[in-house]
């Protein structure tokens, strides 16, 4: 009886225990598939943004840099003005405003250090929109900074740990030697970037005067700040002669020269103010706009020394000093008036004619 007994245990209570083997099996099967089921669509959407990322990194960039990007949507959005110009550095936009009399005297050239033209000082855009109504067309070009934007180094860790109080410890006399390197580093970026201003103002200067002669456009007044006046007139003053006998305007790319010392800080030194009033008959304007400080009455009286000393047979000064906020729609400002005034004396006239283009004489 025993034996009977373990013979129906292990017959019948065998499989069932198989049963629920199987059955864990399955269950514990299935946990592992939903388990792996989020790893693999983790890798499958890792492996498509890397796709994405390196189908778009192919793709060629609209820009070539930001701030052509900016130029062109400003170009996009003034397109009676915007003018692309060619120079060996690249196109440069230009603001070009035709007359909009029924006699055109000449044209105004206005170059600014301001980099971007929506970044223009007001006065500059008020002059720049408004003289096209009195016959003086106006070309406006951005120049580059004369200083390059700095961008503040991060601090490292090393410096952030080190106490105030060992500022004059001997042993961190690594941190002044790192500074003076940094300061040395810098030095010698501004003196790079200064030459390279200095070539880009050319290019800028030649790509100007190109149109112009193209356009039969002679009877030119060049308006500049007092950053960049000197690089300008290097490349202009080679061109100029003296005055024929008879004639009224000299014989050279501009008829005037108008100086905006709008930037204080950038005072025009003694040996450039040489350079610019080497031209005796070249009529020149130079406008002050900050109320009178002892600097800037050294600056004005400076500047009138040498261009008495020079011999310039026209030379005004003007001081502004308190003048209401500008607008660009503002066509009776003050500044207006006195820049239209100069100009009819000195430099108005009938549109001269490119020699090149016919054997007449120009008209004066």
């Amino acid at each position: 009886m025993p034996s009977t007994v373990a013979l129906w245990s292990v017959r019948f209570i065998n499989p069932a225990a198989r049963f629920l083997c199987r059955t864990l099996t399955l269950c514990l099967l299935s946990l592992t598939t939903v388990a792996q089921e989020p790893e693999a669509s983790t890798e499958s959407s890792a492996a498509d943004n890397e796709a994405s990322s390196s189908s778009s990194s192919s793709e060629a960039p609209l820009y070539s840099s930001r701030d052509i990007r900016d130029k062109s949507l400003l170009a996009k959005e003034i397109k009676d003005e915007a003018l692309w110009l060619e120079t060996e550095h690249g196109k440069i936009l230009a603001l070009y405003r035709p007359t909009e009399a029924k006699k055109t005297f000449g044209v105004l050239v206005l170059f600014h250090a301001a980099e971007d033209p929506q970044l223009w000082p007001p006065i500059l855009e008020n002059l720049r929109a408004n003289l096209p109504r009195y016959g003086w067309e106006t070309l406006a070009i951005s120049l580059p900074h004369k200083y390059p934007a700095t961008i503040p180094e991060r601090p490292s860790s090393s410096s952030i740990s080190v106490p105030a109080s060992s500022a004059g410890d001997p042993t961190t006399s690594e941190a002044p030697e790192a500074t003076s390197s940094s300061s040395s580093a810098s030095s010698s970026n501004a003196a790079s970037s200064s030459v390279a201003r200095e070539l880009f103002i050319t290019a800028y200067v030649n790509a100007a005067f190109n149109f112009l002669n193209e356009h039969n456009q002679l009877n030119v007044v060049v308006l500049t700040d007092n950053s960049s006046v000197h690089q300008i007139l290097q490349t202009l003053t080679p061109q100029i002669k003296g005055n024929k006998p008879g004639t009224t305007t000299i014989d050279g790319p501009l008829q005037a020269l108008i100086i905006t010392n709008l930037q204080p800080q950038e005072s025009i030194t003694k040996s450039n103010l040489e350079a610019i009033f080497n031209t005796e008959q070249l009529p020149v304007f130079d406008i002050f706009f900050a109320p009178d400080t002892i600097e800037q009455l050294k600056n004005r009286d400076l500047h009138r020394a040498i261009a008495m000393r020079k011999k310039i047979s026209d030379y005004q000064q003007l001081l502004i000093d308190n003048q209401p906020k500008l607008t660009e729609t503002d066509r009776q400002s003050y500044l207006l008036g006195r820049v239209r005034g100069f100009m009819k004396q000195k430099a108005s006239g009938t549109e001269q004619t490119n020699r090149n283009a016919t054997d007449a004489p120009p008209s004066q």
